[in-house]
């Protein structure tokens, strides 16, 4: 458990490469095999050799059943935000509740680039019909001419990407969590100076630091071999890494960007790495063996509950009038990939 008393999660997020197309859809249905929590895509619009990221999502949603899908840094300068919404929303909803979005971080010290994606997020919400612009202080009036819809299936995460005092502030005041993409080059210290910046920004808004979510990005290789490099050496010193980083800096979810060797590396995260920081984290003194972090790995694991309903213990609210509902513990069956 994170200093800050939230749950621990895992993802693996494989590069997009369209050569072989059906790879990152392998890859996604052995993390969700392997028991990780999120599976996600990178948004790179100037990479040619790479899918299209929300047709990537949406294959990978038809193919898994459990796992939650995370759009990473997703190009929103280039969207129009109501679309993105519905983008969102109608992904959300087809998967039965299990896709967070991350937003890249806005141009460093571009003060316009920056009240665009406050903009951003606040149209998100609006459109989502969500509280959370409601409760944002400093709020932006209703997006002009626009109408909220589709709802969807539950409370879609906000992630923010940034270290700079701006994203920092912004992350703080609007958004459900912070993505520190290359935290773990700068090491605990530094990151635990964004997450304390990260607290008095969501304190300033009248919000819990506990209620932003703390994700760390990590690339790396896990091998037989002792290193003293972070995140380059056995799964035994990833471990300790990891334990590091939630119990003194609060990091709560940790995504393995792909590497060589994916299917290898991804086995060996999920494998030995994962099941010992949770061993040392989910059931420390003090915390009974049938709450907390140790519930949600192991009764919301054996129903199929989704990171997102772990966090809210809500199934589903979707319109039931419009459209024919299943809880996300019993998803549609997933496709096979070939």
């Amino acid at each position: 458990m994170a200093i800050y008393g939230r749950r621990l999660h895992f993802g693996f997020c494989p590069t997009p490469l369209a050569a072989d197309a059906m790879r990152p859809l392998r890859l996604a249905t052995l993390a969700e095999t392997l028991g990780l929590d999120y599976v996600g895509v990178q948004a790179d619009p100037s990479n040619p050799a790479h899918h299209e990221p929300w047709t990537l999502l949406t294959a990978m949603g038809l193919v898994t059943s459990r796992i939650s899908l995370f759009a990473h840094l997703t190009d929103w300068p280039l969207r129009s935000p109501a679309l993105l919404a519905k983008a969102a929303a109608s992904l959300d909803r087809l998967t039965g509740g299990r896709l967070e979005l991350g937003l890249g971080a806005a141009a460093a010290g571009d003060a316009e680039a920056q009240a665009r994606q406050a903009e951003t997020i606040q149209t998100l919400y609006f459109m989502w019909e969500d509280d959370r612009l409601a409760g944002s202080p400093g709020r932006a009036p209703s997006p002009a001419g626009l109408r909220p819809g589709p709802r969807p299936a539950h409370r879609i995460g906000v992630w923010l990407a940034g270290d700079t005092p701006p994203a920092l502030a912004l992350a703080g005041r609007l958004a459900d969590g912070w993505i520190a993409a290359d935290g773990p080059t700068r090491g605990p210290d530094q990151l635990a100076e964004w997450s304390s910046r990260l607290d008095d920004a969501a304190a300033a808004a009248g919000r819990r630091p506990s209620a932003i979510r703390r994700i760390c990005v990590i690339t790396g290789t896990i091998d037989n071999r002792g290193s003293d490099g972070r995140f380059q050496g056995n799964a035994q010193q990833w471990s300790a890494s990891l334990i590091e980083l939630a119990a003194e800096v609060g990091i709560d979810t940790f995504l393995l960007m792909e590497g060589e060797d994916a299917e290898g590396q991804v086995r060996k995260f999920a494998l030995e790495v994962v099941p010992h920081v949770r061993e040392q984290l989910e059931v420390a003194p003090g915390i009974e063996a049938a709450s907390g972090l140790c519930r949600a790995y192991q009764g919301a694991r054996a129903s199929g509950a989704t990171p997102a309903e772990e966090e809210t213990d809500e199934v589903d609210w979707v319109d039931e009038t419009s459209m024919e509902s299943f809880p996300a513990s019993d998803p549609p069956a997933s496709a096979s990939v070939a």
